[in-house]
């Protein structure tokens, strides 16, 4: 009897143990819609930049680019404090916020009327260093999605991905049509398009292909996949339609999301 009692009080412990050192499943599904979310701010900001060096007014870059900085530090702030004792999310934060200093004040450059090559330069910079950032982010995700109690993980880690890469291939093309030179950018192109069509190979076996408006949003982001692959192929122009067809796909991706998040 006191062996028995003994073993419930020590589950009940490791289970307070484990409640403090992981936030709620509210908070958790949060937190990677705002990690998926910063991680398209990311290539959005990219974009912002490279449009400014342009000098293309289409969305105002300039406020784009200022909005996308503080959103990202605001994020970054918010999760640590919400998960204070998870060590794996704290390492990331850390990390973060010592790759972030140098690619902010590189972005920067953009606001500061900076000669054609310098910004070029800065773009490659940016690009380069990027990854480190969102690299963090991608992990933080996936952490939080293996430790919390969030259901259907593939799915709904497949339609944030969907619309991460939707923006990182708008992103790469304004890169590529720059004439940046930079050796690495078909490379990302070509995984953006194998994480966003490995996404949709997840999500077109997935029962919530049985929800008629979700498959209407699934035929979308699948046409405009192949949208992008056709347009990267073609010589390249500039041409808003891109960032448009990216849009459209993000919105679309985020409304499946959202489907996910309320099938009971």
């Amino acid at each position: 009897m006191i062996f028995l009692r003994n073993t419930i009080l020590a589950i009940l412990f490791i289970s307070f143990q484990a409640s403090l050192l992981h936030a709620d499943t509210q908070t958790d599904k949060d937190t990677v819609l705002k990690l998926g979310m910063e991680m398209s701010n990311m290539r959005n900001m990219l974009e912002a930049f490279i449009l400014i060096g342009a000098k293309v007014k289409y969305k105002n870059p300039t406020k784009k680019l200022k909005e996308g900085i503080v959103h990202y530090e605001n994020m970054i702030d918010t999760i640590h404090h919400n998960y204070l004792n998870d060590e794996v999310i704290q390492q990331s934060i850390m990390t973060s916020r010592k790759a972030w200093p140098i690619v902010k004040g590189a972005m920067q450059l953009a606001l500061q009327n900076e000669p054609l090559e310098k910004l070029k330069k800065g773009a490659i910079f940016i690009h380069g260093n990027i990854r480190t950032v969102i690299k963090e982010m991608a992990h933080m995700k996936n952490h939080i999605f293996k430790v919390s109690s969030i259901q259907d993980k593939e799915a709904l880690n497949a339609s944030i991905e969907i619309a991460a890469s939707a923006r990182r291939l708008s992103a790469h093309y304004m890169m590529d049509l720059w004439h940046l030179d930079d050796p690495t950018i078909e490379k990302h192109w070509k995984k953006g398009m194998k994480i966003y069509g490995d996404s949709m190979n997840t999500l077109q076996t997935s029962a919530y292909m049985k929800n008629p408006r979700f498959a209407t949003l699934f035929r979308s982001v699948k046409k405009y996949h192949r949208y992008f692959e056709k347009m990267w192929e073609k010589p390249k122009i500039f041409s808003i339609l891109i960032d448009k067809k990216a849009d459209i796909a993000f919105r679309q991706a985020k409304e499946m999301t959202q489907i996910i998040l309320q099938t009971k």
